[in-house]
């Protein structure tokens, strides 16, 4: 599984046989600059602009490769993705979650009990 938007869009782009020319012509940005997207010198594009990578892509919209692409791209560009954004309950522990992060180093067992936490309702 891809970690961050450039490998997952890379993964995507090779498996369609799409060289990265033509998929950056097809986006209207320049190869260089693409490449940079995919190597993670530059932040992903903005959510609006992720249908036509999606429709280059084979993605279909709301699949699970769509959403995994949507929160990598957010994620990339330092935001929540938006699927937490509309979720009130996840929202309004993000404070407690953030202020335990940035109280140290944590280790995976409380951060696995911490992710729990969040997703029960």
């Amino acid at each position: 599984m891809a970690i961050t938007f450039g490998e997952f869009i890379k993964e995507r782009r090779v498996q369609r046989r799409v060289t990265l020319r033509s998929m950056s012509d097809e986006i209207g940005i320049d190869p260089s600059n693409y490449s940079k997207i995919e190597r993670g010198r530059l932040q992903p594009p903005s959510q609006d602009k992720l249908d036509s990578y999606c429709r280059l892509l084979g993605i279909e919209p709301n699949s699970d490769d769509d959403k995994e692409m949507r929160r990598l791209a957010s994620i990339g560009r330092g935001q929540i993705p938006p699927a937490l954004l509309s979720d009130e309950a996840v929202m309004a522990k993000l404070p407690i979650f953030f202020r335990t992060l940035e109280g140290g180093p944590i280790d995976e067992a409380l951060l696995e009990q911490l992710y729990n936490t969040l997703k029960k309702e």
